[in-house]
């Protein structure tokens, strides 16, 4: 008799013949596994739960309860314990039965070589091992598929889709049910200006399986706004001459966050440079600006009536006023930081605002992410900034106009959206958060600009369909929303 090694492997032995039993459990200690044994079918259930042996080993002619109900109890169970039948009977009706109701191998009695039983125990807990790697590998791989921080999908020749992970929902806001359900789901999810390039690319891609591609495009997720992103392909196994084409396979990269850093990068050197270049002027400017205007103001005194002087006068004291705008705007900002609520802060915006917003027949509509409410910023200049935006898009309704203001989150970032139709487009939207145009009693959209740079963040106007939309970007630095939201309420 050949000793198998093993490592704390159990073998249940279910027969009701006392010496066979005996017998059974004699190998098994002797090859080095531990042995527990029953006398029924039933006894043997009960110790197939309590134990969760590794093996079983089973007779099926026995009272009380036969091998072959002792299968279809454990198949019920959904116990997935392999099973070598040890029968005294070589019937083949029952051997056929056995094996549809999952037993893995069948050895006759007499046992004539107890190597033909090692043999078979081996390669049923090697298969079962295998089969148990297989599970985990399946599990791992299930389990980085799903929950990986990026789309990946696999469409038909069709272009429709197969297959989408999780990410489809904190990427674009809808579930995998409701993706796979909707025709045409990922180009139309791709924003309308890009769509037919998108289209190309993949179109393309059915014709040239191992071809990769990578294009940046623009999506559209469920609530509306734009998500930056970049589709990429997995390529595949070249495409047989005569074979269909087997669909396409590729993921979709957020990269919001880093262009949002990429636009700060860009925009902290233009304020550096201008801040430069702007105080070199003001001090280069402002005392010949002050003899002009002495002499203009001496001028109106003796002649009064010269409007030369006066125009001369006037523009003086316009420019005295821009330099002391640009000053304002390049002054220190001094922080103090502390866990805020983006909902409740902008709650009390609207409060204050309500006069003027009820003044003008304007009701916002306001949709609030709970995971990107949680900030940790200057409460004060965060409230200077959010009534800027609402003032600032309410100024732009056009009669019975709509107002919306949301917030929703990505990787890094809290962002806050107030947007509203337009009267009329804003002509030069590149100046729209420059400090130079007069107006107001203070510097307003600039200084709410320079605000947002100072806290490590942005903000931004686009206008399109006959909306502006302001997007204003903090950093994440309160990561808990829902511990927030708990300190808030006590």
């Amino acid at each position: 008799m050949q000793s198998t090694p093993a490592t704390a492997r159990t073998i249940l032995t279910v027969d009701d013949d006392t010496a066979v039993r005996a017998t059974l459990a004699a190998w098994i200690e002797d090859s080095g596994y531990t042995a527990i044994q029953a006398s029924s079918g039933v006894e043997g259930l009960e110790l197939l739960a309590r134990h969760s042996p590794d093996l079983v080993l089973l007779d099926l002619r026995m009272p009380v309860m036969d091998g072959l109900t002792f299968l279809e109890e454990k198949k019920a169970l959904e116990n997935d314990t392999p099973v070598i039948v040890v029968s005294g009977r070589a019937d083949l009706q029952d051997a056929i039965r056995a094996f549809r109701l999952g037993a893995w191998d069948y050895i006759t009695k007499p046992i004539e070589s107890f190597d033909l039983l090692d043999h078979a125990v081996s390669v049923v807990l090697e298969r079962r091992e295998l089969a148990r790697q297989v599970r985990i590998a399946e599990a791992r791989y299930t389990n980085l598929v799903q929950n990986i921080p990026l789309v990946i999908f696999s469409l038909d020749p069709a272009l429709e889709l197969q297959f989408v992970n999780r990410a489809c929902q904190s990427m674009l806001g809808y579930t995998q049910e409701d993706a796979l359900a909707e025709p045409g789901w990922l180009l139309g999810r791709i924003h309308a200006e890009d769509r037919e390039v998108v289209r190309r690319v993949l179109t393309q891609a059915l014709g040239d399986c191992d071809a990769p591609f990578s294009k940046t495009c623009r999506l559209l997720h469920k609530s509306g706004r734009v998500v930056h992103g970049i589709l990429k392909s997995i390529p595949q196994p070249k495409c047989a001459e005569t074979a269909a084409a087997p669909g396409v396979e590729g993921v979709v990269l957020d990269i919001s966050d880093r262009l949002m850093l990429e636009k700060y990068l860009v925009q902290k050197e233009k304020i550096k440079t201008l801040g430069a270049i702007s105080a070199e002027v003001a001090h280069e400017i402002r005392n010949p600006l002050v003899a002009i205007g002495g002499f203009a103001r001496r001028l109106l005194k003796k002649e009064p009536t010269q409007e030369e002087a006066g125009i001369i006068f006037g523009e003086a004291q316009r420019l005295e006023r821009i330099l002391d705008r640009i000053r304002d705007y390049l002054s220190p900002v001094r922080m103090h930081r502390t866990s805020i609520l983006m909902s409740s802060l902008v709650s009390d915006c609207l409060e204050l605002l309500a006069p003027e917003l009820e003044a003008n027949g304007v009701i916002p509509r306001i949709d609030m992410d709970p995971a990107a409410t949680g900030v940790e910023e200057d409460p004060d200049l965060l409230t200077q900034v959010v009534i800027n935006l609402i003032r600032s898009t309410l100024a732009a309704l056009p009669p019975k106009g709509g107002m919306w203001i949301r917030t929703f989150a990505s990787e890094r970032f809290t962002h806050l959206e107030v947007g509203g139709d337009q009267a009329k487009p804003v002509e030069d939207v590149e100046k729209i958060f420059l400090p130079f145009d007069e107006g107001g009693e203070t510097i307003g959209l600039p200084f709410c600009y320079r605000l947002l740079r100072t806290m490590g963040g942005s903000l931004t106007f686009e206008q399109k369909d006959g909306e502006g939309i302001f997007t204003m970007s903090v950093q994440r630095r309160f990561k808990n929303s829902t511990a927030a939201a708990a300190q808030a309420t006590a």
